[in-house]
């Protein structure tokens, strides 16, 4: 005897496992690439930026000059005016003058992004009857990742209307990120010649 037994098609349950099609895997597989692939370059560009920055020396000096349209007592009154430096310097905001040491001048001046710094005028020369005078400034704060000092020398021009200004930074810098700013983005000799253009600018709107 056979029997035979059958089943209806709606008891038959068949599971069906539904699996990433290749399309999906190979782009799941391209963006880790990317994703590895910009970390490796990230990792490798701060390692450049630190051994450059670690190649440039400690401590350095730069200088700049230009002839000023004013006369020399005048581009001295400027640069020794320190309560006025907001009315002509861009870059600072405000400037709070502190009693003298030992007869040397002191102040803070607030910087963009609120930045505070410290100065001591160390020699201050005012002009002789030739025309020559010159100012000694250094960064007062013990603590600070850089600074060094600034000295401003005046001297007359061709005519008596003008002066020639030299001004030399003899500075440090600690950090290597800051120093590899200054010496391939930024440039060493930025901020003086910042400097020297308010200078210029102040001399001709007075």
């Amino acid at each position: 005897m056979v029997w035979k037994i059958s089943f209806p098609r709606s008891c038959i349950c068949a599971t069906v496992l539904t699996l990433p099609s290749p399309p999906n895997l190979l782009a799941r597989s391209f963006a880790v690439k990317i994703a590895l692939t910009f970390l490796a370059i990230l990792v490798l560009a701060v390692a450049v930026v630190l051994i450059l920055g670690a190649l440039q020396p400690l401590e350095h000096t730069t200088t700049v000059a230009d002839t000023i349209e004013a006369p020399p007592e005048r581009v001295f009154n400027l640069i020794t005016d320190i309560a006025a430096a907001p009315k002509w310097r861009h870059a600072v905001q405000s400037v709070q003058v502190l009693p003298p040491e030992d007869g040397h001048d002191r102040w803070i001046e607030t910087l963009d992004h609120n930045q505070k710094m410290s100065f001591l005028a160390l020699r201050t020369v005012p002009p002789s009857p030739a025309g020559d005078a010159l100012r000694e400034v250094r960064l007062n704060d013990p603590n600070a990742s850089y600074g060094g000092t600034w000295t401003y020398i005046v001297a007359p021009g061709r005519t008596p209307t003008t002066t020639v200004l030299t001004i030399t930074e003899t500075g440090f810098i600690k950090p290597w990120f800051y120093r590899f700013m200054m010496a391939h983005v930024v440039g060493m000799t930025s901020n003086l010649d910042r400097y020297m253009r308010d200078l210029q600018a102040a001399v001709k709107s007075s």
